[in-house]
């Protein structure tokens, strides 16, 4: 059975909106079963960062408070932290696969391998190759079948 889901940064961004059919789904999940690869938190404040960087002035003053905002939401999260046996995992799916895989997705298909965790994404094309798919759930299209 696996440890937990984790979830791909469009899934946080769907829980950020409270999608229907993820609140339909998060009804059936303790939310101790539920963590955010870190590789996903790296992407979320990477932009969030970027954005409050980069933004036009008169966008400065929300950019930062979204920032914020979403660092306060994402500390409500368990983190599954890419440690050394994602990394000896991400080696074999490399060697494995062809190297023109996002990055990311190695990193994130790698933790959920390690970790014998289910990835809950709605983007199952970038994992399809990289893990089985019973490790790989779409809580955004697919109803709940409990």
């Amino acid at each position: 059975m696996n440890d937990m889901y984790l979830w791909d940064s469009n899934i946080f961004r769907y829980f950020g909106q409270e999608n229907t059919n993820l609140m339909l789904h998060l009804k059936f999940v303790e939310p101790d079963e539920i963590a955010l690869p870190s590789v996903v938190v790296a992407e979320i404040l990477k932009g969030r960062s970027e954005f409050a960087l980069k933004a036009e002035p008169h966008q400065l003053p929300s950019a930062h408070k979204l920032l914020f905002q979403t660092q306060k939401v994402l500390n409500k999260f368990k983190v599954e932290i890419f440690d050394e046996q994602c990394l000896s995992v991400m080696e074999k799916l490399k060697r494995k696969h062809n190297s023109k895989k996002r990055h990311a997705d190695m990193l994130i298909a790698a933790t959920a391998i390690s970790g014998n965790h289910i990835l809950v994404t709605r983007n199952k094309k970038h994992f399809e190759d990289l893990l089985p798919k019973m490790q790989i759930e779409n809580w955004i299209d697919d109803k709940p079948n409990k």
